[in-house]
């Protein structure tokens, strides 16, 4: 029992300690409310990320925007030159005659990717 009584005892301390006098409550002075860092800190930094956040999708969204434009530009650069090479190599031949000669296998694939590239679905279909 005495266990009992020792636990009645000091929730009645506690219920006594809770009913202070009114005027006592109101004299007690309040931590003050830290605002700066609890509200505006945490605010300024999601802030900040958000920011530099969007600043890497528009980063990545230009060099992907400009990224194809630039490989399709250096590809057909590419095949002009391979082109080239085909039609000089048929004239040191001598199998090489102006519209009368119908062009290689290699030269038809090459002509058809520069098609291809050329068409913005062209390369879908290739």
């Amino acid at each position: 029992m005495s266990a009992s009584s020792s636990s009645a005892n000091t929730q009645l301390d506690e219920a006594a300690s809770l009913k202070r006098p009114v005027s006592e409550m109101l004299s007690d002075t309040f931590v003050p409310f830290d605002h700066s860092s609890r509200i505006i800190t945490p605010y300024d930094d999601e802030t900040k990320r958000d920011a530099e956040f969007f600043a890497i999708v528009l980063e990545f969204h230009a060099w992907s925007t400009a990224r194809p434009a630039h490989e399709h530009d250096k590809a057909a650069d590419i095949l002009e030159r391979e082109i080239k090479n085909i039609r000089e190599t048929e004239q040191e031949q001598g199998r090489s005659y102006p519209l009368l000669t119908p062009p290689t296998a290699t030269a038809s694939r090459l002509v058809g990717r520069r098609i291809a590239a050329s068409h913005p679905f062209g390369a879908l279909t290739w």
